[in-house]
């Protein structure tokens, strides 16, 4: 009866066997990896937004949408680009409300899906914006992408698990409670390269950009695709689309030279290659060519931001200083046309 009456098994929203997260309520100790001595807070209401918008989805005006670097999951809740964003725009006498639906591994093809499969479970969700941080996990599609964009797994066990948490009240306590001790041990897995010590080196292997070109050209097509896609699902929601290009922060231009930075746990590497920093220029331009074509604002981030050493804590994604950057970066691209 109490599941009847608290569940979402009647009445409610129908997440069906989505594995959006949901009703998160962590603490993550970033110590380690930032150097943060604070715990940071990390949160998604029933609906899965990150952000404060009063509980009702009417009154968003802006919603962000992209991967692990919108999302920021190890970034406190006031501390992230979207939120600082926001608050920008506030103290500028804009009172406008942003709300941070960035999923982890997400590229343009669950974002898409997100549009078909999760915001119709959001009454009454009809922002006037979308802005799209985009680029890097398109760069790396694969089957393991494929996990991150679907949004439900391919496994029977797995997509009944996802039934019962998403209709189950007693289960969904059981998860927050679990969420806290599991946060208590975490280890941020997404630090794919440690920049918190080491140093930036020439890189001593530049690629061939027409063969690199060649080699990612169906890539880049399929890209191209998904965002003309994109741009029209944004827009059947009544929404402007709004596209921002993505940077990496293990690569640095110096006076002509590209740098690449090394950590003191790779040793010394005999080879260092410009293939990750090249390819995410070709999808930017990509992005930059479909905004233009589409006369739609696009901001064109990579390469008008310029960021130091302690803004990201690993290739791509940023520290709160970094996280801070982006915001005013922003801010000043978007004041006045939004």
């Amino acid at each position: 009866v109490m599941e009847l009456i608290f569940g979402n098994w009647i009445f409610g929203p129908k997440y069906s066997v989505l594995n959006i997260p949901r009703n998160e309520n962590r603490h993550f100790d970033v110590s380690k990896v930032m150097g943060l001595t604070n715990n940071i807070l990390y949160t998604r209401d029933k609906h899965g937004l990150r952000g404060n918008y009063g509980g009702d989805p009417k009154s968003i005006d802006i919603l962000v949408i992209g991967g692990s670097t919108t999302d920021e999951q190890f970034i406190d809740n006031s501390d992230t680009w979207v939120r600082q964003m926001e608050k920008q725009f506030r103290d500028n006498g804009n009172e406008l409300t942003f709300v941070n639906a960035g999923i982890d591994g997400q590229s343009t093809r669950g974002h898409a899906l997100a549009f078909k499969l999760w915001f119709p479970n959001i009454p009454n969700l009809r922002p006037k914006y979308v802005i799209a941080y985009i680029g890097i996990n398109d760069t790396t599609l694969g089957p393991e992408r494929d996990l991150y964009d679907s949004m439900k797994s391919d496994q029977f066990m797995r997509r009944a698990r996802y039934f019962i948490m998403n209709h189950s009240a007693l289960y969904n306590q059981f998860r927050r409670i679990r969420g806290v001790l599991l946060a208590q041990r975490a280890q941020v897995i997404h630090g794919s390269k440690d920049m918190a010590s080491g140093k930036w080196v020439p890189v001593n292997e530049v690629m061939d950009i027409d063969l690199l070109r060649k080699s990612v050209n169906s890539e880049l097509k399929a890209y191209k695709n998904r965002l003309l896609k994109l741009i029209s699902l944004i827009k059947s929601y009544g929404a402007t689309p709004i596209f921002v290009t993505q940077t990496r922060g293990d690569f640095r231009l110096q006076k002509a030279r590209l740098l690449t930075w090394v950590s003191d746990n790779e040793g010394k590497p005999s080879n260092t290659t410009s293939f990750n920093f090249q390819k995410l220029q070709f999808f930017n331009e990509v992005t930059l060519s479909v905004c233009k074509t589409s006369r739609m604002l696009c901001i064109d981030l990579a390469k008008k931001l310029k960021f130091s050493d302690g803004d990201f804590y690993d290739s791509i994604h940023t520290t709160p200083t970094g996280s801070m950057k982006i915001a005013k970066f922003l801010f000043r691209e978007l004041k006045g046309k939004i």
